[in-house]
């Protein structure tokens, strides 16, 4: 009488012992594949970082062979022409039986010298902004518009609540994207009449604002035309190495923000 009531113990026994070892074997799959699910995920990250940080330093290496170019543009055009014209002006004094009075020769020589003079530290400002390390940010972007100012066809207005100075390094950087982001405004920003500058600084948050009231861009110069038709890769690069946020806002030209979170202890 009892051998039905064992039997049908064994059945439920091995049944149960069955259920486990499918359940154990289900499982042991599912974190098989789940670990290979969650390595591949880990491979695509990193080969998207490399990828990006690859972008990265293709960005960089262009900014500068870029910044070179321009640098010896400006010495060859502007400072050389300069001086060759200074040399030839210098030269017609030891031409006998010149007609040229030394003295008005010599004053032209001083005039286009003081001219050149002017385009060293033009460069050279160009190079390194020596109101940053002398004054700060602040002192620099006004000099900067005062300058712009004198030469733009554009009025250049500018906002500045700047009251707690960052470091060296993050306020050079900042000074970089505010003259590019002029630079390209000023260059490329149609039927625009006013370019409006705004740096504002919080306890938690520096935000530097470049706008113009020009056309604007279309939805797809937002995208990657945008970046690389007005140099903006540079201004990426620089952002990116500051940790902060750039976003080009809607508005009836093109407003670009970069925000910078401040930490406690700055």
């Amino acid at each position: 009488m009892d051998a039905p009531a064992e039997v049908a113990f064994s059945q439920l026994l091995f049944g149960g012992i069955g259920f486990m070892l499918l359940s154990a074997g289900a499982l042991l799959i599912f974190l098989v594949t789940y670990q290979k699910r969650l390595l591949r995920q880990q491979l695509q990250q990193r080969t998207i970082e490399a990828t990006y940080q690859q972008q990265l330093l293709t960005a960089v290496i262009e900014a500068q062979e870029r910044e070179r170019e321009r640098i010896g543009r400006d010495l060859h055009d502007g400072i050389g022409s300069t001086i060759a014209m200074a040399k030839m002006l210098v030269n017609r004094l030891d031409v006998k039986n010149s007609t040229e009075e030394p003295s008005n020769v010599l004053a032209l020589v001083k005039e286009i010298m003081s001219t050149a003079v002017q385009d060293v530290r033009s460069v050279s400002h160009s190079l390194y902004p020596a109101v940053l390390a002398r004054f700060g940010l602040a002192e620099a972007i006004q000099h900067l518009v005062d300058v712009c100012n004198e030469t733009a066809t554009l009025t250049i207005e500018l906002d500045l609540d700047y009251p707690r100075p960052l470091a060296l390094a993050q306020e050079l950087a900042l000074y970089r994207i505010c003259q590019e982001l002029m630079h390209n405004a000023l260059k490329h920003a149609r039927d625009a009449t006013l370019l409006t500058v705004q740096l504002r600084q919080t306890a938690a948050l520096l935000t530097l604002i470049v706008e113009d009231n020009g056309c604007g861009f279309t939805a797809a110069d937002s995208e990657g035309p945008f970046i690389e038709g007005i140099g903006l890769r540079s201004i990426h690069v620089r952002v990116q190495m500051l940790q902060a946020q750039l976003r080009h806002e809607p508005s009836l030209g093109t407003r670009i923000v970069i925000e910078l979170p401040i930490p406690a202890s700055a």
